[in-house]
């Protein structure tokens, strides 16, 4: 990428932005730049304003919300212009990596033919569009011939976030705003994509990055901004805010720490101090009766095909007794979630079945009735979809209780609200609309919605991924005191290696749609973190 406008590509001098109905302003007079040739990030906790702040960089913002200040864009005032006029402005200039890639994937076109339409954007001869969206591709890590014929849907969230990341770079814009590029990929991956990135801006880009993955802004970026309740709290050079002293330098996950989160979950559940509304009909007295004995949830010989007859996953047998927690690994596209999908009827596998209590489920949750869709209860990586737009999240959440058990509606808002606490999600926010919430809490709400069907197995897809570090943690120490009351098993689908220890007990590793390797967590964890023979493309690092 070549060439810049006189001064940076991208000029906020002060931006502010307001939600309507709102107290406080959602940015309060922030201000940044980004050079061609540099990377700024930003940083912050959920709900910060990072997307926010990412949107009005592109002179757009989310409905509701009502931005002033000034947004130079290679010296054009974005916000001077009507709304109409401004995606002229940014085609081709500027390209935007929102944190939920389905949300830019086009669920009817192939992604082949998609991304040479896109390239048409910055390269205006026919003949160049292919190669460029070739060259987008790889970049982003996917080869042409493996996804040039295939929709959205048919890739792994890893490979849908790579997709998206491909179709912001087929643009050839010079200015890339890049929110969450990570979530979702494994450590290799995502160690290849700070060297993209990298690349990219040493080859002339500018590049806005919103992040939570600190790895990420260690290895890229050149300045950094920490955002807190939509203020801008400090702002230098990436070495200066990171380094020792700065303010998020004892955010950096470690091991050592997210190990303390599991030894104090496990003294938590010996001592059995559960909070109240949590367990199944608590009252004053405790969480309520435990749970009758029963087998859990079982996969027998699981096969998903194509509909062209090539594998895609299996075959697959898996246990998940009550109170177990199991972690899935592997790279991204190995057949994890295929997997977890299929134990919760979101997919149809080819053959093999499901079992609760050692009866067959049906293989399609629109034929499982409400007590069997209670049984497995999954928490999708990207959440934001599987809300109602403009419906209050805390009547979305309550609605779980209500319709799977059968609570009254007063007992499953005051249960949704006492499980949402926990997690770190005030009455204020449950009360919003979820286009008025951050990635991660809408993460934490969907999680909420999952916990209160008190299901048999709970499968949580990357639900730490778009989550602070402290909130993050939050998760880790909580779920295993949410899930006790009721027995429920957990199924940890994840790439972050730390987490899964601090909170499974065994761990399962899949390639090519096969599990490779089960155990313990110290054993299946090593080879995990190294790459075992024959499994590419994934080292923990």
């Amino acid at each position: 990428m070549t060439g810049s406008a006189p001064g940076p590509l991208l000029d906020v001098p002060e931006l502010s932005a307001h939600a309507d109905g709102a107290e406080r302003p959602l940015l309060d007079r922030v201000a940044l730049t980004v050079p061609a040739g540099a990377v700024t990030a930003v940083v912050g906790p959920s709900g910060s304003g990072k997307t926010t702040l990412g949107l009005a960089a592109l002179g757009t913002s989310r409905s509701g919300v009502r931005l002033a200040g000034r947004v130079l864009l290679a010296g054009t005032d974005l916000l001077l212009l009507a709304p109409s006029r401004r995606p002229a402005v940014r085609a081709g200039l500027a390209a935007h990596l929102p944190q939920h890639p389905e949300t830019v994937l086009d669920p009817v076109r192939r992604a082949g033919g998609a991304l040479t339409e896109l390239a048409a954007l910055g390269h205006p001869g026919r003949a160049a569009r292919k190669p460029a969206a070739l060259r987008a591709l790889t970049s982003a890590g996917l080869e042409w011939a493996a996804v040039r014929r295939r929709f959205p849907h048919q890739l792994s969230g890893g490979q849908q976030q790579r997709l998206a990341l491909a179709s912001a770079l087929a643009t050839g814009a010079r200015l890339l705003v890049l929110d969450e590029p990570t979530s979702g990929l494994d450590p290799a991956l995502a160690h290849a994509l700070g060297r993209t990135v990298r690349a990219l801006a040493d080859d002339g880009a500018g590049v806005l990055l919103l992040s939570h993955d600190l790895r990420l802004v260690r290895e890229t970026a050149d300045r950094v901004i920490v955002l807190e309740d939509g203020r801008a709290v400090d702002d230098g050079p990436a070495g200066d805010v990171l380094g020792a002293g700065g303010p998020v330098a004892d955010s950096v996950p470690t091991a050592a720490r997210l190990s303390a989160v599991r030894h104090r979950a496990t003294r938590e559940l010996l001592t059995a101090e559960h909070p109240t509304g949590v367990g199944e009909q608590a009252g004053p007295g405790g969480p309520g009766p435990a749970p009758e004995v029963r087998d859990g949830v079982a996969a027998t010989d699981i096969v998903v095909r194509r509909r062209s007859g090539d594998p895609l996953a299996g075959p697959v047998s898996m246990a998940f007794p009550p109170g177990s927690r199991t972690a899935l690994l592997g790279p991204s596209g190995s057949g994890k979630t295929t997997f977890a999908r299929v134990l919760a009827g979101l997919t149809t596998p080819s053959l093999g079945e499901v079992r609760f209590d050692g009866r067959p489920l049906p293989r399609r949750i629109d034929r499982r009735s409400a007590a069997q869709r209670r049984v497995t209860q999954y928490v999708h990586q990207s959440s934001a979809g599987s809300f109602e737009e403009h419906r209050p999240v805390l009547a979305q959440l309550a609605d779980t209780a209500r319709l799977l058990r059968g609570l009254r509606s007063e007992e499953a808002t005051a249960e949704a609200m006492e499980t949402g606490a926990v997690l770190g999600l005030d009455d204020t926010l449950l009360h919003r609309t979820p286009d008025r919430l951050s990635g991660g809490q809408l993460q934490r709400c969907a999680l909420v919605r999952a916990l209160t069907a008190r299901p048999a197995l709970l499968i949580c897809d990357e639900v730490t991924s778009a989550l602070d570090t402290a909130s993050r943690q939050r998760v880790l120490d909580a779920l295993p005191r949410l899930l006790a009351p009721a027995g429920t098993a957990l199924l940890f689908i994840s790439h972050d290696l730390p987490a899964v220890r601090a909170i499974a007990e065994e761990a399962a590793l899949f390639d090519g749609g096969r599990c490779v390797r089960r155990g313990a967590v110290d054993q299946v964890l090593p080879a995990a973190w190294s790459g075992p023979p024959g499994i590419s493309g994934y080292d923990g690092g």
